[in-house]
C-alpha cells in the first residue's frame, strides 16, 4: 500500500460530495468500488481532511494500493510505501475519523413517496455509544484499550439537487491486537460508512 499526502485547492472541496471523486484522477485505469458484501475487497482508495482553512490549500491524507500519479489541481506533496503487519497481542496507537451510525426503521416512510427502503441512518451522539460502535466493529481483530472521541462540525454536502449532512468523530487511543489478519483487512479496506466523505481511514504505529 502507499500513503501520500496531496494539496487541492481550497475551492475544489466547498462541495465535499465533489472530494471523493477529484481524487480518482489521481488512479487512471483503477476499477471503481464494486464490493457487493463487506466481505470483499476495497476497491479505490481510502482519505483524510487534515487541515481545511477557508482560502487555504486543502491538506489531505490518501491510503492506496497504486501510487498516484500527477493529476491537474492535485499537488501531491509526498509519497511512500508501507506494509503494516499487526502481531497478536501488539499494543499500538491509532488514530481513525469515522462516522459512527446505526440504522433503524422509518416510521414515517408512508409520507415519503421517493423513499424506497424502510430503514435508514441515524448518527450516533452519545460518545459512549459511539465507543461501542468502534468496539462492535473491531471485534474479534483488536480491543480498544483506551480512546478519547472528538466531534466535528456537521459536514454539509449537495448530491445534485439534494442537500446532505454528515456528522463525523475522529477516535484516538491505544488498541490491542486480537488477530493481526483481521485487523489488516480493517486497515486496507477501512471502517465504517461515509468512506467518500473523508471517514473510514484507520492509521496506527507501534507504541514507544
Amino acid at each position: 500500500m502507499f500513503i501520500s499526502r496531496v494539496e487541492i485547492p481550497w475551492n475544489a472541496s466547498r462541495n465535499p460530495y465533489d472530494i471523493h471523486r477529484l481524487f480518482w484522477r489521481l488512479f487512471p485505469g483503477e476499477p471503481r468500488e464494486a464490493r457487493r458484501t463487506n466481505g470483499e475487497d476495497r476497491q479505490g482508495f481510502l482519505f483524510r481532511i487534515e487541515k481545511n482553512q477557508p482560502g487555504y490549500p486543502v491538506r489531505v491524507l490518501i491510503q492506496s494500493r497504486k501510487r498516484p500519479e500527477p493529476a491537474a489541481n492535485i499537488a501531491v506533496i509526498g509519497c511512500r510505501e508501507f506494509n503494516p503487519s499487526p502481531v497478536n497481542g501488539q499494543r499500538l496507537a491509532f488514530l481513525l475519523t469515522a462516522n459512527p451510525i446505526k440504522t433503524i426503521t422509518d416510521e414515517q416512510l408512508a409520507s415519503k413517496p421517493d423513499k424506497r427502503s424502510e430503514k435508514c441512518r441515524v448518527p450516533l451522539l452519545k460518545e459512549e455509544e459511539q465507543l461501542g460502535w468502534l468496539s462492535r466493529k473491531l471485534a474479534g481483530a483488536a480491543d480498544i484499550e483506551s480512546s478519547t472521541v472528538l466531534p466535528h462540525p456537521p459536514l454539509y454536502f449537495r448530491k445534485g439537487n439534494k442537500g446532505g449532512k454528515l456528522l463525523s468523530v475522529t477516535f484516538e487511543g491505544v488498541l490491542k491486537v486480537r488477530d493481526g489478519v483481521a485487523l489488516l483487512k480493517h486497515l486496507s479496506n477501512g471502517i465504517g460508512p461515509a468512506k467518500g466523505f473523508g471517514c473510514g481511514l484507520m492509521m496506527v504505529r507501534r507504541m514507544r
